[in-house]
């Protein structure tokens, strides 16, 4: 039930991300703490480096506000930080349950297609957004997110009982959070679908027969084509848009979002300049913006904007080195987990691998454009649903990869090995 609150509220629910952090740890709490035998020992060799990275970032936050004197801008994000640190302590003595992870994302994406639907239909939205705080590019690009993980999880339901049933429930859910993502308009997003088609191919495709695999690249294709095609979509005018904009920024001429944000990151290279090491804190950042305009080093409008749209040169002009360092550390932290478990034997390790991977992938994609970790909505999200699919693997098969040879597997009863889907 606790994995199904972490996957489902953020995008279904106003400030759901707090709400699921506090209903699981309440959960946990009412339901007791024991550990499940043989599934889970929390150790520094097993959850250290990741509890590291997420405590890391909360203790730089707090360092940060604390030398540029902004402790109430720090505070959310750290305690966005150490609220996913804490879950990763907690689920530990109680892992999720897998079956209950996977019915959370596809209730996130049925919900958010269907609430993104009702607001261009019914409310005649130019963008669907989602509960307050998540406007248009937050919620698409999670929704998205939620979609992609859904598909990584056929792998799973694949070999379930009631299959049908499972594959179906996922199908939809993926299909709901892609549709959200367009109804949405998050032209960032998007690029996240290449890289994403990738991971699928090293974790499923390239096992299957050749016909099979230009069907569902050219299904792909044919998807994303259509989302161009149709009008009603409002795709094509965003990208064109897009296109538009980004020519005119290298002639010289900024406009449009796309315009702005290249003269904000433009902006950001000069700030980091000045101060790399401790950077300009959270409220120096639009000072500093402004004086650069008022110097016509930049162009007029940059100075509205409280970020630097793009994670990177947020976290360093914000935060400093520290801050750019934490990030880097999130987003290479697990695809050093998950990426040498993409080759696993059991499809539902292999299925969890490809979902643990996506998660660092589309973040860093979505970074491109705009900073989620600038937002403690894209910090708890990210680091509880990695926490979630982290604790998950040793439930679906034994922490050992057995990359030479299958002589050394802890045989079962009558001599076969004792893992699932071996």
């Amino acid at each position: 039930m606790h994995a199904m609150m972490l996957a489902a509220p953020p995008l279904l629910m106003p400030f759901g991300y707090w709400l699921a952090l506090v209903a699981v740890l309440m959960w946990t709490t009412m339901t007791g703490w024991r550990r499940v035998p043989g599934v889970l020992t929390l150790t520094w060799q097993r959850n250290g480096w990741l509890l590291a990275v997420l405590l890391g970032f909360g203790v730089v936050e707090l360092l940060m506000g604390v030398w540029h004197q902004e402790l109430g801008r720090a505070l959310p994000m750290a305690a966005a930080a150490w609220g996913a640190a804490l879950l990763l302590l907690t689920l530990g003595r109680r892992p999720p349950v897998l079956a209950a992870w996977w019915a959370g994302l596809a209730v996130a994406g049925l919900g958010a297609g269907g609430w993104a639907l009702y607001q261009r239909v019914f409310e005649a939205a130019a963008r669907a957004s989602g509960h307050a705080p998540l406007h248009a590019i937050l919620f698409g690009n999670l929704s998205l997110l939620a979609g992609l993980l859904c598909l990584a999880g056929i792998g799973w339901a694949w070999g379930r009982p009631h299959r049908g049933t499972w594959v179906t429930l996922l199908v939809a859910g993926a299909v709901g959070g892609v549709l959200s993502s367009v109804l949405s308009g998050t032209r960032g997003g998007w690029l996240a679908l290449p890289l994403a088609l990738v991971l699928f191919y090293r974790g499923y495709l390239y096992r299957w027969q050749p016909i099979w695999r230009v069907g569902i690249l050219a299904g792909v294709l044919a998807a994303m084509v259509a989302a161009y095609a149709v009008p009603q979509s409002g795709v094509q005018p965003r990208v064109d848009a897009a296109v538009s904009e980004g020519q005119d920024f290298l002639s010289g001429e900024v406009r449009g979002s796309v315009g702005l944000r290249l003269e904000m990151m433009r902006g950001a290279g000069l700030l980091i300049l000045e101060r790399p090491w401790l950077g300009h804190g959270h409220e120096g950042y639009r000072p500093g913006m402004q004086r650069l305009v008022e110097e016509g080093r930049l162009a007029a409008g940059v100075e509205h904007f409280w970020h630097a749209h793009n994670e990177l040169l947020d976290a360093w002009v914000r935060r400093g080195l520290p801050g750019l360092a934490m990030v880097l550390a999130l987003y290479l932290m697990p695809l050093w987990l998950f990426a040498g478990r993409l080759r696993a034997s059991d499809p539902v390790h292999r299925s969890l691998a490809v979902a643990g991977m996506l998660l660092p992938v589309t973040f860093m994609d979505f970074g491109l454009s705009y900073p989620f970790f600038a937002y403690p909505v894209g910090m708890l999200v990210y680091g509880s649903w990695l926490t979630a699919i982290w604790l998950l693997i040793p439930v679906a098969q034994p922490h050992r990869i057995e990359r030479k040879s299958n002589v050394n597997r802890s045989m079962g009863p009558a001599g076969r090995p004792d893992c699932l889907g071996c």
